[in-house]
């Protein structure tokens, strides 16, 4: 993601990005595939061009929300492909990490609505590496895979050292 200079009341914004890669499997609801596990990965880069927005609870439609882009693969449906939305740290309101992203295959629209639930101070480190996904049809609104994907540990260095500041 490329950054450029704005001013905002003489004083430059900043956001941030950071890179994360989740992998696991997923199988087809019934006739919308073939039966069995396939793999299922995303590689998304998420943030926000105003850290200040993002971590203001008076801005709603903001607030712990970031843009993300990257590249969605799953197994049987499409090999790669390009995906954008967003992502959405509920820890207050629902105790969740929500990512939804819109992408392609073909000439038909999909989205994948993917949870991490039950987060808690002490079960961190399962809930936060555990995400319950959906992909749905965008035309027929019917749900055609279910999906279990993990934040794998030894991604965790890469995942740190991804994080930058930005400035608009």
């Amino acid at each position: 993601m490329t950054t450029c200079t704005r001013r905002h009341s003489g004083l430059e914004e900043t956001g941030f990005r950071i890179r994360e890669v989740m992998d696991g499997t997923h199988e087809f609801v019934a006739r919308h595939g073939p039966p069995g596990e396939f793999p299922f990965s995303f590689e998304l880069g998420w943030g926000s061009d105003s850290l200040r927005n993002f971590l203001n609870p008076l801005r709603r439609e903001d607030f712990l929300t970031a843009a993300c882009r990257g590249v969605i693969r799953i197994g049987e449906l499409v090999e790669e492909t390009a995906c954008e939305g967003s992502l959405e740290l509920r820890y207050f309101s629902e105790a969740k990490i929500r990512y939804r992203m819109a992408f392609a295959v073909r000439d038909r629209r999909y989205q994948y609505l993917g949870e991490k639930v039950g987060l808690r101070p002490w079960n961190l480190h399962a809930t936060h590496t555990t995400c319950y996904g959906v992909v749905y049809d965008l035309e027929t609104g019917k749900e055609i895979s279910r999906s279990l994907v993990r934040f794998r540990p030894a991604t965790l260095p890469a995942f740190l050292a991804s994080f930058r500041l930005t400035r608009l």
